[in-house]
């Protein structure tokens, strides 16, 4: 096996793993394209031994980061007076 293919087969896995996480709350084009921008900011910058586990990092803290600015999110309403 190589490790182009071990890659591939992490980042998979790991894929599955952060749709389940946050699955019910980012909607899954939004974490696809986290994967996606993450393996690129990535690919050639690290050791393919490490590859996986800064991967998962990465993709987990920017989709924690997703979370964290929807929950900060408030909705105001015309003419309601603050509470």
């Amino acid at each position: 096996m190589t490790a182009q293919r071990t890659i591939t087969e992490e980042i998979g896995e790991i894929g599955v793993w952060l749709m389940g996480e946050f699955g019910g709350r980012v909607p899954a084009a939004v974490i696809n394209r986290v994967l996606n921008a993450s393996k690129r900011d990535l690919e050639g910058r690290i050791d393919p031994e490490e590859f996986g586990e800064m991967f998962h990092a990465l993709c987990r803290f920017r989709l924690q980061r997703i979370v964290a600015a929807e929950q900060r999110i408030t909705v105001k309403i015309p003419g309601a007076r603050p509470s």
